[in-house]
């Protein structure tokens, strides 16, 4: 008879997990406690694209945002999708609200003026534009899959994508009259690629997979940049003076989304 043995990369991981884990050091009264702090690498610091930052730029030298105030609200997510399976998931898939804040980035950035109404509500202000933005659509898809054993052991590799698709909005503060819009699509790319095992070794079952994965930062990389594009499009709309001056930077980025 023999013994099934199962391993999954999970318990590798999480075994490996636990001993690198150091608990608090219990120290005398008189001596200062330390606070442990931990050594885990930080993420990757995701800007917007170069091109963008520069085309924000190129609008503040222009100085066609001098004087001019935006009225910013909270982001919208009307994609109706919910997170429950990944790691660290704690409801929707995107933020609800706080996106908001890269609006006001691009804003500043670009030499304008914010009165930031996603906090809560103000008093009547003097604000030219309203400019708030929507997640319209996010889609999944897993165009490729593959899990091919010989002799019960083979290579695994799946590739798959999220599409998101969010709009950027500008309209006169005091009627809510629509004057630019901006749709931006951005695919999030996910890759995985193992090797899994179901075999005898030894008179015991082996069975597990072990995977690697690659995949975009759905919260962050696809929404920083996107959402700083579509204000840039629409200030380019909106401004002439900085669409013929500055246009031309974001152009292959705009065509392409």
């Amino acid at each position: 008879m023999t013994k099934p043995l199962k391993l999954t990369l999970s318990s590798l991981l999480g075994g490996i997990a636990l001993q690198g884990c150091t608990a608090a050091h219990l120290q005398d009264s008189n001596v200062r406690a330390e606070i442990p702090v931990t050594t885990a690498a930080l993420p990757t610091k995701v800007k917007p694209y170069p091109q963008i930052d520069e085309a924000l730029k190129c609008i503040a030298d222009a100085r066609v945002l001098s004087g001019v105030t935006f009225q910013v609200g909270a982001f919208a997510d009307s994609t109706g999708k919910i997170n429950q399976v990944a790691v660290g998931a704690t409801g929707n898939f995107m933020p609800q609200g706080g996106s908001a804040t890269y609006v006001t980035y691009a804003i500043r950035r670009a030499g304008g003026q914010v009165i930031s109404t996603y906090f809560g509500g103000t008093t009547p202000n003097t604000a030219r534009y309203a400019l708030n933005g929507v997640f319209n659509s996010l889609d999944f898809s897993q165009p490729v899959a593959a899990d091919v054993r010989i002799a019960g052991i083979g290579p695994t590799a799946s590739v798959g994508f999220a599409q998101l698709t969010l709009s950027i909005q500008l309209d006169t503060a005091s009627t809510r009259l629509n004057r630019q819009m901006s749709m931006i699509q951005r695919p999030v790319r996910y890759s995985q690629i193992g090797t899994g095992s179901g075999r005898e070794w030894g008179g015991t079952l082996v069975t597990g997979n072990i995977a690697l994965q690659n995949q975009e930062r759905l919260q962050l990389e696809a929404l920083n940049g996107p959402i700083a594009l579509g204000v840039t499009d629409v200030l380019l709309k909106e401004f002439p003076v900085a669409g013929r001056r500055c246009g031309h930077i974001v152009k292959p980025l705009l065509s392409a989304s």
